[in-house]
C-alpha cells in the first residue's frame, strides 16, 4: 500500500526523476494566452487531418504579412490568434461526414474558385467539403468568442474562407466587405496550403510569388496578395518559415497578455468543453472530472499548487482525441483491433502537444499516462507499479467513475455505488489500492459537504 512519502518520491529509474518529484513548488505557470494556445493549435491540426504544425506556420505568415503591411500591435495579434484558430471549428463537429477537407481546402485554394467547385458538383461530392468548411467557420469562431479573443479574431476565422470576387462559401462577404484581419488570415492559409501541396522547398521558392499572383482579385485582396509575393521572394521569409525553431519563435511573442489562476482555468476549460462536444460528451464533463481530480489531488496530500497543475492536466487528457475519428469514438458497438489501437494513440497526442507548453512538462507526462495500469497492462506504455505515477492514477480515476456513472451509446449510467464497486475490483491491478482509498474518501467527503 502507497504512502504519501512514496506518492512523492517514487521514480522509475529509466524515467526522469522530475516528473516524479513533487517538492511542494510545482504549480501553474505564469502564461500568455497566446504561448498556450501556439502548441495546442496543433490539436486542431489533428482534427483536420493536416500536417502537425499547420497552424503554426499560418500564424507565422499571417504576423510577418501584417508586419509588411504596417499594422499596429493591436491588429497584429489579433492576426496571430486569427491564425491560430482558423481550423478550430474542425474541433467542434461531432461525427462530421469522411470527407476529405484538406483536399478540399487546397482546392480552393488554388486557381478554382469555390463557385466553380459547387458548379463542377451540383449534388454531393464536393458539396459536402463545402458544408463542412462552412461548418467550421461557424463553429472556429464560436470558440474564438469563448476564448475571449474578441469579436475581430471570431470575425477572422469565421470568414477565412471567402473570396475577393465574391464565389466563396454561402453566405460570405466579398472585397473590402471582408474584414481585413480575415483577409490576412486567408492569405497566410492559401499560402500554407500550397506550400504543403507543392512539398519542395526549392520548387515553392521558386514559384511562389507566381502562385500567389494567379490568386490576387479572384480568391485573395490583390493589394495584399501583392505584398505576399513580394515576401515570397525574400530568403528571410523562408528562413524562418522552415526555421525548427518557429513555435517557440511564436510563444515568446507573448500575445494575449499573462494570465492569471482563474483566467487560465477559463481559457483552457473552453478548450475542454470543445473536446466534449466533439466527442459527443456533455459540455462541461471534462471541467467536472478535472475538479474532481484537484479533490483528490488534496486527499492524498499534495500541496495547492500540485492538485492546480492536476486539474489543468485531468481539463487536457483528452485533447489527443481530436487525432481519432469521432466515429470510432461514438461507436456503439465493441471497437475492432485496428479501432483500438488508433484510440490509444491519443495518450501520445495529447502528451506531445502539451510538452511543447512551458511549465506543463509534468503535466504532459501525467496525460500521456492516465490510460497506463499499475498491472502493466494499461497503454501507451505499459508502464508498471512505481513507475505509473500518482497524479495520473488520480485523473485516470476520476475519468473511469465520470465514465461509469455517464450514459454511453452501449450501456446506461451506473449508480455512484456500483460505479465504485466496479473500481473497488481494479484496486491492486489498474489503480494503487492506497490512491484508490484516498479517491474514496474524497468522494465520500464532497458527496457529504
Amino acid at each position: 500500500m502507497a504512502s504519501k512519502a512514496r506518492i512523492q518520491t517514487v521514480k522509475a529509474d529509466f524515467l526522469d526523476p522530475s516528473l516524479y518529484d513533487d517538492t511542494g513548488l510545482s504549480g501553474l505557470p505564469r502564461i500568455s494566452r497566446g504561448t498556450l494556445l501556439a502548441p495546442l493549435s496543433r490539436a486542431f491540426d489533428l482534427a483536420e487531418g493536416r500536417k502537425p504544425g499547420h497552424a503554426q506556420r499560418v500564424a507565422y505568415i499571417g504576423v510577418y504579412l501584417a508586419n509588411e503591411l504596417g499594422l499596429d500591435a493591436a491588429r497584429i495579434e489579433e492576426v496571430f490568434f486569427g491564425c491560430l484558430l482558423h481550423d478550430a471549428g474542425m474541433a467542434a463537429v461531432p461525427a462530421a461526414p469522411r470527407v476529405d477537407t484538406a483536399r478540399g481546402t487546397r482546392l480552393i485554394a488554388g486557381n478554382a474558385s469555390t463557385r466553380d467547385v459547387l458548379a463542377a458538383v451540383p449534388t454531393g461530392g464536393w458539396a459536402d467539403v463545402l458544408e463542412a468548411l462552412t461548418q467550421h467557420c461557424e463553429h472556429g469562431a464560436r470558440i474564438a468568442r469563448k476564448l475571449g479573443l474578441g469579436e475581430t479574431v471570431a470575425r477572422a476565422v469565421a470568414h477565412h474562407h471567402d473570396c475577393w470576387d465574391g464565389s466563396g462559401l454561402p453566405g460570405s462577404q466579398a472585397g473590402d466587405r471582408m474584414p481585413l484581419v480575415s483577409r490576412i488570415v486567408a492569405v497566410a492559409d492559401r499560402v500554407e496550403s500550397m506550400i504543403d501541396a507543392e512539398g519542395s522547398p526549392l520548387m515553392v521558392r521558386r514559384r511562389g510569388p507566381a502562385l500567389v499572383l494567379e490568386m490576387a482579385g479572384s480568391e485573395l485582396d490583390p493589394e495584399i496578395a501583392q505584398r505576399m509575393a513580394a515576401l515570397a521572394g525574400k530568403d528571410e521569409f523562408w528562413l524562418g518559415f522552415y526555421d525548427n525553431d518557429l513555435p517557440a519563435t511564436l510563444m515568446s511573442l507573448n500575445y494575449g497578455g499573462i494570465m492569471n489562476r482563474d483566467e487560465l482555468f477559463e481559457f483552457i476549460g473552453a478548450l475542454s468543453d470543445v473536446v466534449d462536444g466533439r466527442n459527443g460528451r456533455e459540455t462541461g464533463r471534462g471541467r467536472r472530472v478535472a475538479e474532481a481530480a484537484r479533490r483528490v489531488a488534496l486527499t492524498c496530500d499534495m500541496t495547492e499548487r500540485r492538485a492546480d497543475l492536476v486539474q489543468v492536466a485531468a481539463l487536457l487528457q483528452d485533447i489527443g482525441t481530436l487525432g481519432v475519428s469521432s466515429h470510432v469514438l461514438s461507436k456503439p458497438d465493441i471497437l475492432t483491433i485496428d479501432e483500438m489501437a488508433i484510440v490509444q494513440l491519443h495518450p501520445i497526442y495529447a502528451r506531445d502537444i502539451l510538452s511543447e507548453v512551458p511549465g506543463l512538462g509534468a503535466a504532459a507526462w501525467w496525460v500521456g499516462c492516465h490510460h497506463e495500469r499499475i498491472d502493466g497492462k494499461g497503454y501507451p506504455g505499459m508502464l508498471e507499479g512505481d513507475e505509473v505515477p500518482a497524479e495520473a492514477q488520480i485523473i485516470g480515476m476520476c475519468e473511469a467513475f465520470d465514465a461509469l456513472t455517464s450514459d454511453r451509446p452501449y450501456r446506461r449510467a451506473m449508480s455512484s455505488a456500483d460505479a465504485i464497486e466496479v473500481m473497488r475490483g481494479l484496486a491492486g491491478t489498474r489503480f494503487d489500492p492506497y490512491l484508490f482509498e484516498r479517491f474514496e474518501s474524497s468522494l465520500a467527503t464532497f458527496s457529504a459537504a
